[in-house]
Parts: C-alpha cells; sequence; structure tokens
C-alpha cells in the first residue's frame, strides 16, 4: 500500500503539525514526568511513527514541521508557516516497507537537485551545499 492510502483523508491530502502546538505539552508531560521520579527524556531512538521531519536549525532546534505524506511546495504550510529554504536539520520517522524513504529537492513541484533521506536517518545538520535549500519532498520507495 502506498503512502496516499495510509493518509486519514484525500490521497492529495497532506498532514501537518506544528511543533509549536505540541511542546506545551510534553514540557508539562516531562515536568510531572521527573518530579515523579520518572526517567525523563526519551532515547533518540523511537519508534517510527510515520512523519518526515525539519527544523529550521542544525540539531533539531528552532521551529519545525512534519509531514505525513508528498509537499510539493513548503511555501504554504497551514500549520507550521513558510518553510522555503529554512531546514537545517530533519528526521525521517517514516514506517519501514513501501515508500519509507524522503527525496528531499531543492525547488518547489519535486524540481531541482535532489538526494535522498533514508528511512530512520537524523541529520542534526544538513550536507554541505544544502542547509536552507529544501523547498519540497516527496516519499518515494528506496534512495
Amino acid at each position: 500500500m502506498d503512502r496516499a492510502h495510509r493518509t486519514h483523508g484525500t490521497a492529495d491530502q497532506t498532514r501537518r503539525r506544528s511543533w509549536r502546538r505540541r511542546t506545551a505539552g510534553v514540557g508539562v508531560a516531562t515536568a510531572l514526568a521527573l518530579s515523579a521520579g520518572g526517567v525523563g527524556m526519551a532515547s533518540a531512538a523511537q519508534a517510527a511513527d510515520g512523519y518526515f521531519r525539519v527544523w529550521e536549525h542544525n540539531g533539531a532546534g528552532g521551529a519545525g514541521c512534519a509531514w505525513f505524506g508528498d509537499d510539493a511546495d513548503y511555501r504554504y504550510n497551514t500549520d507550521c508557516g513558510n518553510f522555503n529554504d529554512r531546514v537545517s536539520s530533519l528526521k525521517n520517522d517514516g514506517y519501514p516497507g513501501a515508500f519509507e524513504d524522503v527525496q528531499i529537492f531543492e525547488d518547489i513541484n519535486y524540481r531541482g537537485a535532489s538526494i535522498c533521506v533514508p528511512n530512520g536517518a537524523y541529520w542534526s545538520s544538513m550536507p554541505a551545499g544544502w542547509n536552507d535549500r529544501v523547498s519540497s519532498h516527496k516519499w518515494v520507495n528506496a534512495c
């Protein structure tokens, strides 16, 4: 089954989540866990949840955005705002199997130079020449 059929909604609908909405609850939950003698922060090797994530700064810092599907134009993200040419770190949390890798492109509409982000990859900084250069992405079968 391809990614379009695994989304909740129409095939061309892209689900995006803003990190800003979710961080407030995470902070409260973390504080409660620590005060109750909990373990604290989750490990970096978390289970896949089907999302491709990007951040505006190295090391997953600053504003971020997450997609379950493809995005042909980073300029128009309802939840995340304009992320065109702002990506400095990323993580592929796609489900293993078909359409598990992500091809990122320097231009909108999947055009221009591109590189592939393998399933499970976390890039705390972008490869040479790719910082603040990504404008679109799509899920692919293999790098």
